[in-house]
């Protein structure tokens, strides 16, 4: 009886995995700037001085699977994404300078 229900909260745990984007200061997520997870995390704007950014995608809190898009320009720091549309980011540390065809300056976690 016990392993079922720890089977259960278990399973429970990864079907509502909070997204996140950590930035940070070099090119291999090694120095944190600044860490963001939240289950409410929309946009994300890249400080001038963040090199990478490790990503997780996550979910909303009804178990949705959401993922994260890149934007090339930012309305300000703490705003939102604006300008063209990068595409679908992977799951891991990606180096926003090298990554798409020009510098991810914001990052978008939207419902899959």
């Amino acid at each position: 009886m016990k392993f079922t229900i720890t089977l259960a909260l278990v399973a429970t745990a990864f079907a509502f995995t909070r997204p996140k984007a950590n930035e940070y200061k070099n090119s291999d997520c090694s120095s944190l700037n600044y860490g963001h997870n939240s289950f409410f995390l929309e946009d994300v704007t890249m400080d001038d001085t963040t090199k990478s950014v490790y990503l997780t995608d996550g979910s909303t809190l009804e178990g949705i699977p959401k993922g994260w898009f890149g934007y090339s320009d930012k309305t300000s720091d703490g705003g939102k994404c604006s300008g063209e549309r990068l595409g679908r980011l992977p799951e891991k540390c990606v180096n926003i300078d090298t990554l798409a065809s020009e510098r991810i300056k914001c990052v978008r976690s939207e419902v899959l």
